[in-house]
């Protein structure tokens, strides 16, 4: 008898033990990013208009485009932007006219974006191309 008592106690302590350590290691977890979020909203905040301003005085979107077009490709005029820190800056250009976005093509563009940025003083973006099929709406309009 004396054995199982024993063995009882000693799993309830390990059992309470093991609790306590699942607990602490959530509240570390979850208690650490909600503290660097508050840090990091203005400057986040002051970033998007900083480069808001880049790429307006650089005239960036329209140098892209002219660079597209003089390597062959044939963006439109509308190329998005979604910038939510200086590492994590997303660049989408709609193209026409290709059957298929292959390695290659994508590793052009992302060198010809890259190029453009390094010049204009702006951190690198990831580029998202999109194909537009432009004949689609007309055939089934």
């Amino acid at each position: 008898m004396e054995w199982r008592e024993y063995m009882r106690g000693f799993n309830k302590s390990l059992f309470i033990l093991f609790s306590v350590i699942v607990i602490a290691a959530a509240l570390i977890k979850y208690n650490q990013p909600s503290n660097e979020r508050s840090i990091q909203k203005n400057p986040d905040t002051n970033y998007n208009e900083e480069i808001g301003e880049k790429l307006q005085n650089t005239n960036f979107t329209k140098k892209i485009i002219v660079a597209l077009r003089a390597a062959g490709y044939y963006p439109d005029s509308t190329i998005g932007y979604l910038i939510e820190s200086p590492n994590n800056q997303v660049i989408t250009i709609p193209l026409h006219n290709l059957d298929k976005l292959e390695k290659s093509t994508e590793s052009e563009i992302q060198n010809i974006v890259n190029s453009i940025a390094e010049t204009n003083d702006l951190q690198l973006f990831i580029v998202n191309v999109r194909l537009i099929d432009a004949f689609t709406t007309s055939k089934n309009g």
